[in-house]
């Protein structure tokens, strides 16, 4: 089985799906030969004339420039510099309308010519000896070529592929009816053609050359071949290809199967086929470049259509405005009243200004009349013929295309692959009911654009959130540990006994509570002890100071009474003042009792009012005034250990009118005195009144104590006792 090389090499030709036969009209303007123009009273040079970034500017208003000298420099990977087409002067760089469908404003420089038509300094060579690939790829950048088949893709970047290039194709198909810019080129030109494929040769060092013409243009066939036969290139390597005249044969892809009988997927390109093309404009511009020193300033343009008087092929610089062209070939467009087309009646567009300039890609001016091109007809609704389909070369389904694409049901028109329609217009030319199916795919297509780059800007953007955002984690985490590693540090410095002194300063915290309850224990218990040995003191004094016939009994009673006071004193101490505070005053008052009653001596009744009072008591017995006189000092000791105040104050001022009975003897008149007089003794020791200052009070705890005063009897023994309580009372107030 043979090879692909060797079926190439035998001559064998394949053919692509769909297309049609439109009428060529090529005959208008390859009569003549390529004709030379003057040069416009103005040129307007768009700054972006290729596909991709445009470059940065070099040259301001007011600044002369030489033919050739570089405007613009490219500052992007896809950007390609523009030229000045002649010398003279920058007049304006600003807005100008587009070669565009949409007509829409360009960055454009406005330059006026001098007439002179000064080139700048040119580097001309005889051949590539001394230069290699980057030179060479670094010069056709610098000249600004691009493709001039009409796509426009840099040169440059098309010429240095990632992966070896097994077949190199030059398409010069030029299967666009009425445009022959191409078919004369050949003819006059044919020689420098070749000598720029040894360029490409260089470049790509391809295994096959593979030079496509369709069958509708002899005399350019001629051309070629008699050229490759007079070249230094085997005729194995460089071979030329005559292929049936059938549209788009032109297209890449197209011409690819043609050529090699390979389909290119969907999404990729030749070169991952290993294949590179090159439009034969483009080849002679490289020739241009590399020989001449002459960047891209000028192409040939078609202009034809019966509308013209003289159709033909010229040379003509970018920049010149299009209406100025038209007016060369003896047409005036201020008569038009049909439209004017840049490129071919297939893939061309109306243009709709004609002040647009001529740039990289015009190939072709149409001026056609209304015979030729009756108009835009009527839209009708669709037939579902399926013409459409049939006559696509890329076997699409146009008719679904077209309904997606006309309800902007951009996702389903994408699963349709949307993005491989070439844009040929076959489906178009067939369609019965004249719909404009291209254009329908023209906006659904930019629609798809404009959302990819959106998709992208997002993309972007999430992407610089994503990297942000695992910065800042990252900045996070290195605090962290450097703040876990300063600490690590500083434990591992510090010294083992401060951590010890720092445990056994927490032990005696947990202790201190206990302890403290313990010292209050005791500090409540020494001062029921220092209590009980003060009343003791207390009580021997008392019983001294008695005389000498003193009871017993009452003395037993009154040592009873002091011991019971200082134990309730400590039992009120320790139930209701756990505090140390409380229990400290409680064995004060004890101290100050016991020392008053120890001191002073006095009788300690009880607190009756300042007054003497007259009081008639009935002879009684001795242990029913004891028995009293107790009862009423121990009340009053629990009253005034309990609420923390004297029993004075609950007896009020007015004194108590009692009936005494006639008959007292002298002992009772004598300690009545007594009382009253130690009564009287107390209250100016302390610059007060004995009486309390509430007479409207009620009288009662008094009543008790007078009562018991009343009946006691005038003995010596129950004096002494009577005179204890009170001190102590008094003390305790």
């Amino acid at each position: 089985m043979q090879t692909l090389t060797e079926q190439i090499d035998s001559g064998t030709l394949w053919t692509f799906a769909g297309g049609i036969h439109p009428p060529e009209n090529k005959t208008l303007s390859n009569q003549t030969p390529i004709d030379t123009l003057p040069l416009p009273e103005q040129f307007y040079i768009p700054i972006t004339q290729h596909i991709g970034q445009p470059g940065s500017l070099l040259v301001k208003v007011g600044d002369r420039v030489s033919k050739g000298q570089p405007l613009t420099q490219p500052s992007a990977p896809m950007a390609l510099p523009v030229h000045a087409p002649t010398s003279g002067t920058i007049e304006a760089i600003g807005d100008w309308v587009s070669a565009h469908p949409s007509g829409l404003p360009e960055t454009t420089i406005t330059l006026k010519p001098d007439g002179e038509d000064r080139w700048c300094s040119l580097t001309r060579r005889d051949s590539l000896a001394g230069m290699n690939n980057t030179e060479i790829l670094a010069t056709i950048l610098n000249a600004g070529i691009a493709g001039l088949g009409g796509a426009t893709f840099p040169s440059h970047i098309k010429l240095n592929p990632i992966q070896p290039v097994k077949y190199l194709l030059i398409n010069a198909a030029e299967c666009e009816p009425y445009i022959t810019a191409d078919d004369t080129l050949m003819r006059e030109f044919a020689s420098e053609i070749v000598q720029g494929l040894t360029v490409l040769d260089k470049l790509l060092s391809p295994e096959r050359i593979l030079f496509a013409i369709e069958d509708n243009k002899p005399q350019a066939i001629a051309a070629i071949e008699q050229a490759v036969k007079t070249s230094d290139f085997d005729p194995k390597q460089l071979q030329v290809k005559v292929i049936p005249t059938k549209y788009p044969s032109g297209s890449e892809k197209q011409l690819v199967q043609i050529l090699t009988g390979q389909e290119v997927p969907s999404g990729k390109i030749p070169a991952q086929l290993g294949m590179v093309m090159q439009n034969v404009g483009s080849v002679f511009a490289i020739k241009r470049a590399l020989f001449d020193g002459e960047p891209l300033i000028e192409r040939v343009v078609t202009v034809t259509g019966q509308r013209t008087k003289q159709p033909g092929n010229y040379w003509v610089r970018l920049g010149s405005p299009i209406d100025w062209l038209l007016k060369q070939t003896r047409f005036n467009p201020q008569l038009l009243g049909q439209k004017v087309i840049i490129g071919g009646p297939m893939m061309g567009f109306t243009l709709p200004s004609l002040k647009a300039p001529v740039i990289k890609s015009t190939n072709c001016i149409l001026v056609p009349s209304r015979k030729e091109m009756p108009g835009n007809a009527r839209e009708l609704n669709c037939i579902r013929c399926g013409e459409c389909a049939r006559a696509c070369p890329q076997q699409l389904l146009p008719q679904q295309l077209y309904w997606h694409a006309k309800a902007k049901e951009l996702d389903k028109a994408e699963a349709l692959n949307l993005r491989d329609c070439i844009e040929c217009g076959a489906c178009a030319y067939v369609c019965p009911s004249d719909i404009p199916l291209v254009q329908y795919y023209r906006i659904a297509k930019s629609a798809l654009r404009q959302e990819a780059l959106k998709q992208q800007a997002s993309d972007r953007a999430k992407i610089r959130f994503d990297a942000r955002q695992a910065r800042l984690e990252k900045e996070k985490q290195e605090r962290e540990n450097r703040h876990k590693a300063a600490a690590a540090k500083r434990k591992a410095s510090a010294p083992a006994a401060d951590s010890d002194a720092v445990q056994a300063a927490l032990a005696r915290i947990k202790k201190a509570k206990p302890e403290t309850d313990s010292e209050q224990d005791m500090a409540a218990l020494r001062a029921q002890r220092k209590a009980e040995a003060r009343a003791r003191k207390a009580e021997k004094a008392a019983t001294d100071t008695a005389s000498a016939g003193a009871d017993p009994k009452s003395d037993a009673v009154a040592a009873a009474i002091a011991r019971a006071k200082a134990k309730k004193a400590a039992q009120n101490s320790d139930n209701t003042a756990p505090d140390p505070k409380k229990a400290a005053v409680a064995a004060a008052i004890a101290r100050a009792k016991a020392k008053q009653a120890a001191t002073k001596g006095e009788p300690a009744a009880s607190e009756t009012p300042a007054q003497p009072t007259e009081t008639t008591a009935k002879a009684g017995d001795n242990k029913r005034n004891a028995a009293v006189a107790a009862a009423i000092a121990k009340a009053k000791a629990k009253q005034a250990a309990a609420k923390g105040e004297t029993t004075a104050s609950e007896t009020p001022a007015q004194p108590t009118e009692t009936t005494a009975k006639a008959g007292d003897n002298k002992r009772n008149a004598a300690v009545a005195a007594a009382i009253a007089k130690a009564k009287a003794k107390q209250a100016a020791a302390k610059g007060e009144t004995a009486a309390i200052e509430t007479p409207t009070q009620p009288a009662t705890d008094a009543e008790p104590v007078q009562a018991a005063e009343a009946a006691a009897p005038a003995d010596p023994k129950k004096a002494a006792i009577a005179r204890a309580i009170a001190k102590a009372k008094a003390k305790q107030a």
